[in-house]
């Protein structure tokens, strides 16, 4: 799914910022927390996202929660997407700055799902060969999916390799669908 065009050009705004005074890591960590913080907690998504609670109100709750720790490229990004309204953009720009950090870092997120979790031997070999294959750091996230009955589904990027014993039982339906019989 593409990045929100607004939320790219904060996040880009922001990366650029904390590349020239390297502290990508330590923004990067501090957007994580502010958008599990908004995913996790409905209340204070609805506080932050509501346009009759006063923009300083909501600054200062966040320094509350950051315990007044939190950089001041940070804070001054919320700032301004809260001022200008934008602070549902939040989440969106988490994801896109920690997209660019990975671009930047020549690292691909990777999801296996499969139906009982992977052994760290079978994670191990995975990691290797899909490092080979895409020529970067992979970092694997693994789900399990009773539904995919057996095999795996792998999503890196926007693309999904699916060796599921789900999605061969359904190749094997669409193909008997399709046979006529005279």
């Amino acid at each position: 799914m593409a990045a929100d065009p607004i939320a790219s050009r904060y996040a880009q705004a922001a990366f650029e910022t904390a590349k020239a005074e390297q502290q990508v890591d330590a923004v990067l960590e501090q957007l994580v927390f502010l958008e599990r913080l908004l995913q996790d907690q409905p209340e204070f998504r609805a506080l932050l996202w509501n346009p009759d609670v006063d923009p300083d109100q909501k600054i200062r709750l966040l320094d509350r929660l950051y315990g007044g720790e939190w950089s001041s490229l940070v804070k001054a990004l919320v700032q301004v997407a809260i001022s200008f309204g934008r602070a549902e953009y939040l989440p969106d720009i988490a994801r896109a700055f920690r997209a660019m950090v990975d671009v930047d870092r020549k690292r691909l997120r990777v999801t296996v799902r499969s139906v009982h979790p992977l052994s760290d031997e079978g994670r191990k070999r995975l990691r290797t060969d899909l490092e080979r294959r895409e020529g970067k750091t992979i970092e694997i996230q693994t789900e399990t999916a009773p539904e995919l009955i057996g095999g795996l589904q792998i999503v890196l990027d926007h693309r999904v390799i699916d060796g599921s014993v789900r999605r061969q039982l359904d190749d094997l339906r669409q193909q008997l669908k399709s046979i006529r019989v005279h």
